[in-house]
């Protein structure tokens, strides 16, 4: 059974990290696309009315990125209370687990090396 909830943790682990990376990677590139759109229309010489519109409306996509951002952070949180709850030790990135580790886990530690 401990390597069954093992196994289950880590799939958890590795959606939730997958998902941060995507929302870490849509608020780059919306802060991309919003200096292009500046950059552009300060190459042309257009007037800063130019654009405005959709350029609030991507403000308004980065605000909700924040939202999210701070929202899979919570959620990162609770994850990590519910594997504390069913004893399951912490990791790092890659394969390195966190000092600390129960003494019950303490045989994994062999099987794992830094990346």
């Amino acid at each position: 059974m401990r390597n069954e909830r093992i196994a289950a943790a880590r799939m958890v682990a590795d959606k939730l990290s997958e998902l941060e990376t995507a929302i870490d990677s849509a608020l780059v590139c919306a802060a991309e696309l919003t200096r292009a759109t500046s950059k552009a229309r300060r190459d042309v010489n257009a007037s800063t009315v130019v654009g405005q519109k959709a350029m609030s409306k991507t403000g308004e996509t980065i605000a909700a990125l924040y939202a999210a951002h701070r929202a899979i952070a919570e959620a990162h949180g609770g994850f990590a209370e519910v594997r504390d709850e069913m004893r399951i030790p912490p990791k790092l990135g890659g394969n390195e687990w966190k000092e600390g580790i129960p003494p019950e886990f303490a045989e994994l530690r062999g099987n794992l090396h830094a990346v």
